[in-house]
Parts: C-alpha cells; structure tokens; sequence
C-alpha cells in the first residue's frame, strides 16, 4: 500500500510541510494585527482625551455640524458582510471546494472596495472643515485610517482570489485565506471601534473647559 498520500504537503518556498509554515505565518499575522492597533488605539486615546478636556472649549465643530451617523454604521455593516463572506469562503476550501473560496473572496474583495469608495466619498463630504475644531481633525484621522485599511484589505482578499485561482491556495495549503480572513477580522474591529467614538461621544462632558492662553514670544530689548 502507497503511503505518498499520508505524505505532508511541503511548502514550495522553504521546502517544509505546509502546517509548518502556517504556524509561524500565523504568529507573523498576530504581531502585525498588535501593532496596528497600537496606531489605532493611539488614534482612539487622542480622541477620547480632546473630547473629554475640551480645552478652551475647542472641542466641538464652530458650525455645529457633527459628522452623519449613518455613515459609520454602513461602512462597517459592509465590513462585517464582507468579513463574513470571507469567512465562509475560509471553510469551504478547509472542507476540499476551493471553487467557493474564489466565489466568497471576489465578493469579499468587491464589497471591501465599495467601502473604500463610500469612506472616501465620506472623508470628502465631511460637513465641517478639518482644521474647524478638536472633532474634526480627530474624525478625520480616524475615517483616513479606516480607509488606508480598507484598501489594503481589499487588495489581500484580491490577492486570495488570484493565488485561488492560480492554485497556489486550495484544498492542500489552505491556510494563507485564514490568515487574510484573520486581518480583515480585526479591520472590522477597528472599525466598529471608530464608529461607536464617533458616532457616541460628541458632546463633550466638560461643560467648564479649562482656558489656556496661546503661547507667546517675549520681547527682548
């Protein structure tokens, strides 16, 4: 009886079984998701602190006009969708049908992309200027932030897509789909994180704001 069908699938690049290089590709993937949310939360801690202080009352927009809720929400609703979708198409190449990876990671990749249009037709419609106030400058970054990560995401569920279609991913060497599956997991994260901020601290509590006055050169004879 041949045993060549017990033999692990080796990987094409360092010659090591396929489970081994996804171990280590999967620490990779954890280090990367820590450290960008290390820049996320930053960005998160920066808006919760000018929200909270309010220095000489500087939080909120001079116009009065707050960024639409319904924006957030969309843009993240699409990114759990696509998200989802990913997700699916990880368990079917898992259970050997490699065609529905190609299937749920094109419709991932496309939805992702249309995300990324809304978040900059967003960034462009914004009803304030940015440099108004503390809120509009710290809603900017976050929405800017979310759409470097929506490009990029789209970008690594196309690239499932094509190493699918290639059969560099299937039913042999599956794992590189979980780890994109992995990221955009934690896109969505940081999104749903940026919309609640956004969408639910705007007022600021500091009705009292402490007053600093603007630095000045003294004069010198």
């Amino acid at each position: 009886m041949s045993t060549a069908a017990a033999d692990p699938v080796l990987s094409p690049t360092t010659g090591e079984p396929v489970a081994v290089v996804a171990r280590r590709n999967r620490l990779g993937i954890w280090l990367c998701i820590v450290s960008d949310a290390a820049g996320t939360v930053s960005l998160l801690i920066a808006y919760a602190y000018l929200w909270s202080l309010n220095v000489n009352g500087g939080w909120a927009p001079k116009k009065g006009a707050w960024a639409p809720d319904w924006l957030f929400w969309a843009i993240v609703l699409g990114m759990v969708v696509a998200c989802a979708l990913l997700w699916w198409g990880v368990k079917s190449v898992f259970a050997g049908h490699r065609e529905g990876l190609v299937v749920a990671a094109t419709l991932s990749s496309l939805l992702l992309l249309a995300m990324f249009i809304l978040q900059i037709w967003q960034l462009a419609t914004f009803p304030f200027d940015i440099s108004e106030s503390s809120y509009t400058s710290a809603t900017f970054w976050l929405a800017l932030s979310n759409a470097f990560h929506l490009s990029l995401g789209s970008l690594l569920v196309l690239a499932v897509v094509n190493r699918t279609r290639a059969g560099k991913i299937g039913v042999d060497n599956p794992f590189q789909s979980r780890l994109v599956a992995m990221w955009i997991t934690w896109l969505c994260a940081a999104a749903l994180l940026g919309a609640i901020f956004t969408t639910a601290m705007k007022d600021s509590p500091n009705t009292d704001p402490p007053a600093f006055q603007s630095f000045t050169q003294p004069h010198t004879s």
